[in-house]
């Protein structure tokens, strides 16, 4: 028994001791907090509304692409300057359209230059699936809205922005715009026709079909 003894005064001594130290005074843990926080999202952004432009600038279409093409069922569509020209002269000039207008359906807008020989037109429904590979560049839509008419000729353009603003007046069909400049747009129940009599270049546009000459 004297061991047994010895060994409770010894705990009583220690328990003494460590009392005397303020460790029986020390706080319990702190209860613990777990926040979650959401990772970033890698969803993509949202797709950007095409950007407006009242004179197109950028035409991402090679400049080595044809100025004669032909894509869609052309129906009506005139298959030369000299034909284009023939119509546009005998159709009557629309009291009020000058530098930009709308087809009656609204499907087709145009932006025409009075000094500098441009013209274009665009599509918002009846984009066209382009004759060659090259003209729609890698990165970018794949299929053509517009047609850009300029000194070395008309040319497609795979577009992503638009000179759609709003507000453009009508062009009836079988009217022509005002005489101004060497650019001239007839506009027809089947599309819409442009020249530039100084280049002697021009198009036709509609849904699903475009003419370049």
């Amino acid at each position: 028994m004297p061991g047994r003894i010895v060994v409770v005064l010894a705990s009583l001594a220690v328990s003494s001791l460590l009392a005397s130290c303020g460790a029986m005074d020390i706080p319990p843990p702190r209860r613990t907090v777990t926040v979650t926080v959401d990772a970033p999202s890698t969803a993509p952004a949202d797709t950007p509304e095409p950007t407006q432009t009242e004179v197109p600038t950028s035409a991402p279409t090679a400049t080595s692409v044809p100025t004669a093409l032909a894509a869609g069922r052309l129906r009506g569509a005139p298959r030369s300057f000299a034909e284009a020209q023939g119509r546009i002269d005998a159709a009557p000039p629309a009291a009020s359209v000058t530098d930009r207008f709308r087809s009656p359906s609204g499907n087709i807008v145009c932006r025409r230059s009075t000094d500098a020989g441009t013209a274009a037109c665009e599509v918002a429904k009846g984009r066209v699936d382009p004759p060659l590979p090259s003209i729609c560049p890698a990165g970018g839509p794949q299929d053509i809205g517009r047609i850009e008419l300029g000194p070395g000729g008309a040319l497609p353009v795979c577009n992503s922005d638009t000179i759609r603003t709003g507000g453009e007046p009508e062009l009836g069909y079988g009217k022509r715009t005002q005489p101004s400049g060497t650019t001239a747009c007839l506009s027809e129940s089947f599309g819409v026709t442009c020249i530039d009599t100084a280049s002697r270049h021009g198009f036709f546009l509609a849904r699903d079909t475009f003419v370049t000459f």
